[in-house]
């Protein structure tokens, strides 16, 4: 128990000045890390509910003050304990969202963000070409959703997205969902074709 609250007392001593350079730092680090992984899957903002770099910044420090994690201030500068805390949180995260993937139903919305992962991670051709079509076929009759397609298939993240199209999140959100219901329609509808 004493341990607990000398680190207590450790964190309370630091400055507000401080604790800017040390979220600063920390924002850094953690835009560094998410660098392109933020459009779809564990990282994306629509699977955390709130902006990725704030989720982890925030929860990092949250984790510290609660306790959850014991800061080792003899062995780590608050920054790299924090560090090593958003470390383990995206870890942690990929693995729940896998096992959230595998599991479970998943929403309509998630549908399409992990068949296009399944896709791409298949090494069929077969399998991309149907995903790449559906894409296009859906998209055929909308010119936002052929910027949308396009768009996805040019750039590294949301916000990326964002300036390259010119819309807002929330318009490329319900591009996002209009997408993915045009898309596992399309593709349910094949597949009971086939059968």
């Amino acid at each position: 128990m004493d341990i607990e609250n000398e680190i207590l007392k450790k964190l309370n001593a630091i400055t507000d000045k401080e604790w800017n350079e040390i979220v600063d730092k920390l924002t850094t680090y953690v835009h560094f890390k998410l660098k392109g992984r933020t459009l779809f899957g564990a990282h994306s903002e629509q699977n955390l509910g709130v902006n990725p770099v704030d989720y982890y910044v925030s929860e990092a420090i949250g984790k510290l003050f609660s306790l959850e994690w014991k800061w080792q201030y003899e062995k780590y500068p608050i920054h790299e304990q924090l560090q090593r805390i958003v470390g383990s949180m995206l870890s942690s995260n990929v693995e729940k969202f896998k096992a959230k993937k595998d599991n479970i139903a998943l929403m309509k919305d998630e549908k399409l963000i992990v068949l296009a992962e399944k896709e791409s991670d298949d090494n069929t051709n077969e399998n991309y070409e149907i995903f790449k079509e559906a894409l296009e076929e859906c998209s055929k009759d909308d010119e936002e959703l052929q910027l949308y397609v396009m768009a996805l298939d040019e750039c590294n993240s949301f916000d990326e997205m964002v300036v390259v199209l010119g819309f807002d999140k929330k318009k490329l959100y319900a591009l996002q969902k209009k997408m993915t219901r045009r898309v596992i329609t399309h593709l349910e509808t094949k597949k009971a074709l086939v059968k």
